[in-house]
């Protein structure tokens, strides 16, 4: 048996702990080998005594996702240590990331899992989804921000509107289209890789807007968001995620 604990730290957004900790259910699902615990910085409630206790814990990996707390280094002296960033490269343990887009010889790649966040299957109203305030050109439907609502159970329907090419951007619009949204971006490498070339609406130019957000309203959107979701369940599957972490692991372990 192989001990692991997983450490998400402070700095990692709402969307990204979710990913992370249905990532943390498909190891458990597909190895019996691997005893895992997982920690989040923003729901630790235990005692200051049992987390200095944790700290001092030795396990064969702990796994670091975010920024590296300042008593990091105390982990560092007795247990192997994997680092996941989405962006930056300041490593505190073997580098790894959830991407290939961007990824450099010596880090590896770990796949992550999107679930969906509710059993409800039924359309709900339609709307152009943003978030931070975006702008999207006035029309006959429906603008919803859903900066501080995209972790709710509800399944959502109409088009997503991407505010960026990013990582981050990538595994937000991968949680939307598991509940039931298409989407719309720039052309982003991340993307591909999470929904496929062709699994989301490609802007072009700010003027082709209207045109998609209609398309994404209409049975097009729905072509498109099951589109995607085909990829994301063969491509970010539960076994492929634990294959991804486990062959990491025994990669370090070996060391």
């Amino acid at each position: 048996m192989h001990t692991c604990t997983w450490y998400i730290a402070g700095n990692v957004s709402d969307v990204l702990s979710q990913v992370i900790k249905d990532m943390a259910n498909a190891l458990r699902s597909h190895s019996r080998n691997i005893d895992i615990d997982v920690i989040s910085a923003k729901e630790s409630y235990k005692a200051g005594f049992e987390r200095v206790r944790n700290i001092f814990r030795k396990r064969e990996i702990w796994h670091l996702f975010g920024r590296a707390p300042f008593w990091w280094r105390i982990v560092r002296l007795h247990s192997r240590t994997v680092h996941t960033l989405l962006e930056n490269n300041y490593w505190a343990g073997h580098p790894s990331r959830f991407f290939t887009e961007g990824a450099k010889s010596g880090e590896a790649v770990i796949f992550p899992v999107f679930d969906p966040l509710s059993s409800y299957t039924e359309d709900g109203k339609k709307a152009v989804f943003v978030r931070d305030g975006r702008k999207v050109p006035e029309g006959d439907y429906e603008v919803a921000d859903i900066t501080e609502k995209l972790l709710r159970p509800e399944a959502l329907s109409g088009i997503y509107i991407a505010n960026d090419t990013g990582p981050r951007e990538a595994m937000r619009a991968g949680i939307l289209t598991m509940r039931g949204v298409c989407v719309a971006s720039e052309k982003s490498g991340y993307l591909d890789e999470i929904l496929g070339p062709d699994g989301y609406f490609l802007i072009r130019d700010e003027e082709d807007l209207p045109r998609i957000i209609q398309q994404g309203l209409g049975n097009r959107g729905k072509h498109t968001a099951m589109t995607a979701r085909h990829f994301l369940n063969s491509r970010r599957s539960h076994e492929r995620c634990a294959s991804s972490i486990i062959s990491l692991y025994r990669k370090i372990i070996s060391e």
